[in-house]
């Protein structure tokens, strides 16, 4: 008998600024992608990647909002792949 195990998607609660919506989808990408980061939903690659930014540009932006950086393995595989990817 094969078990399977149900997995429930719990609710974001993601809020985007006036001036968010006002400066457009950049803005918007870059609201989102600080907090999907913050609230450990996304690693530091998809936070940047959907943000659109460089490496160090995303840092400096989680540094603005004052966004302590995490790091684990997961976060490192995925360095790896994209340093290897030459993305």
């Amino acid at each position: 008998m094969l078990s399977v195990m149900i997995q429930y998607i719990q609710p974001l609660n993601l809020q985007i600024s006036p001036d968010s919506l006002n400066q457009g989808e950049y803005a918007i990408r870059q609201e989102l992608a600080l907090q999907l980061y913050a609230q450990n939903i996304f690693t530091f690659a998809q936070a940047r990647q959907l943000a659109n930014l460089s490496v160090w540009e995303f840092q400096q932006l989680l540094g603005q909002h004052r966004i302590e950086r995490h790091y684990n393995e997961m976060d490192l595989a995925e360095d790896i792949k994209i340093i290897e990817s030459g993305f």
